[in-house]
């Protein structure tokens, strides 16, 4: 049973939109999170020195009278000494604290011995307590990493994520968009009546369903084709001849005054009318029948059973005919009335072109079933077992004569393809004649 194109294509949406969401996030995140992590680890040990180096100098400060001059000078010295990058990342000041803008309880918390570290968006501060004079040491250092750079950071990766985005997503809308150019190109050369156009079809292939109905379509449209022309070939050979006696004896009759001779006249005339009748209703037949796939009705059916009814009606004097069947009844998963048609159309071939002589075989193999019909006559040739299951072409019999109107084994080959099997002639290795074998999948 064939899968429904539309849903593959929407589960493949699906499951690459949830990939792509939900993967790449997560991917994203992880990243993100490493190298903040790293960042952060970073900014912590450097913290971590900056109170450090507060705290000395805290100590040391409040131990000196001359502390503002001692800061002036360590600034300056600093400054000159520093690298041209690092100028400016560390400021020294000194002020009373009853003037600092901090509130009480920060206040009192510094007074207790607790450095405290005020963060801005470029700056980190902290601020010692000396003791000893009542004021507050502050050191000012540039932040590691500013608010613009972290805001610059996740522009970076969000613009990461989008292009990941759209990269996933273009991988998997572009073998979907070369499918559809390249069925629509087939549809196009089919259009213009290159009716042998195909699609190769890959495994891998989103609408591959589309594309087997697209073949299918194909294959059976050249079919109706050419069925069309060998209908128009047949009725333009068969019908001519007899129009043309019907017409010769029309001629005759008007004539001829004897009484015998018109009654012969007209009686190879009502034969000629009644050979048009037969080909034509043969013709609609095969019309009807090329119509009525779609009709079957499939049912559970004795088929050792079946071809031994068939056997036993077109058996004669004239014709042995012997059925080899296995020991156990086989059964098919087909429609009963068109597989009747198919074996006797099939027995009818063997005796029109046999000599006398008919075997049937039934086969029940692991996968299959197959049935294989031998004649003693003189057999199809190599050139002609593909063309001979067209319809309106006829096989020759001994005497060189044409024999019905060459679409029993036509609609043999279609039935079989209606059940899922297939039709094949070769030499017979039982008799002198062919062999027309039968395959159906065992069900």
């Amino acid at each position: 049973m064939r899968g429904n194109p539309m849903r593959t294509l929407t589960l493949s949406l699906l499951l690459v939109a949830l990939v792509a969401t939900v993967g790449l996030g997560w991917l994203f995140d992880q990243l993100y999170d490493q190298y903040y992590d790293g960042e952060q680890t970073q900014n912590n040990d450097k913290t971590k020195d900056i109170e450090q180096l507060g705290m000395t100098l805290a100590t040391t400060l409040n131990a000196l009278p001359n502390r503002h001059e001692f800061v002036q000078k360590w600034q300056k010295e600093r400054d000159s000494s520093a690298a041209p990058e690092e100028t400016h990342q560390y400021s020294l000041s000194i002020i009373e604290a009853k003037d600092s803008p901090l509130p009480d309880h920060l206040l009192d918390t510094i007074r207790q011995g607790t450095p405290l570290l005020l963060e801005t968006i470029s700056h980190l501060t902290y601020h010692f307590y000396l003791p000893e004079h009542a004021e507050l040491l502050v050191l000012k250092s540039v932040s590691e990493q500013s608010y613009g750079e972290e805001k610059s950071l996740n522009y970076i990766f969000t613009s990461l994520f989008y292009v990941a985005l759209l990269l996933l997503f273009f991988m998997w809308a572009f073998p979907l968009v070369r499918q559809l150019l390249t069925l629509r190109q087939a549809a196009k050369s089919f259009g213009n009546g290159k009716l042998e156009q195909r699609i190769n079809i890959s495994s891998l292939s989103y609408i591959r369903d589309i594309e087997l109905e697209f073949n299918h379509m194909a294959q059976r449209i050249e079919d109706l084709v050419g069925d069309v022309k060998l209908l128009s070939s047949a009725v333009s050979h068969d019908l001519r001849t007899p129009l043309a006696r019907i017409r010769f004896g029309i001629d005759t009759l008007r004539e001829e005054n004897d009484p015998i001779m018109r009654r012969r006249y007209e009686e190879k005339i009502s034969n000629n009318v009644d050979e048009m009748t037969s080909l034509v209703e043969t013709l609609l037949a095969y019309s009807r029948l090329d119509q009525a796939m779609l009709e079957l009705n499939k049912e559970k059916i004795n088929l050792s059973q079946l071809i031994a009814r068939c056997v036993e009606k077109l058996g004669s004097e004239t014709n042995e005919m012997s059925f080899l069947r296995p020991q156990s009844d086989v059964y098919i998963h087909a429609d009963k009335s068109y597989l009747v048609i198919l074996v006797n159309n099939l027995l009818q071939n063997a005796i029109n072109y046999g000599a006398g002589k008919v075997v049937i075989q039934l086969i029940a193999e692991q996968a299959e079933i197959k049935l294989t019909i031998d004649d003693n006559g003189k057999g199809v040739p190599v050139t002609q077992r593909e063309s001979i299951f067209l319809p309106f072409i006829r096989g020759t019999e001994s005497n060189g004569e044409s024999n019905g109107h060459g679409v029993g084994l036509a609609i043999v080959k279609r039935i079989a393809e209606w059940h899922n099997g297939e039709v094949s002639v070769c030499s017979s290795d039982k008799l002198t004649g062919a062999q027309f074998t039968a395959v159906f999948p065992e069900t």
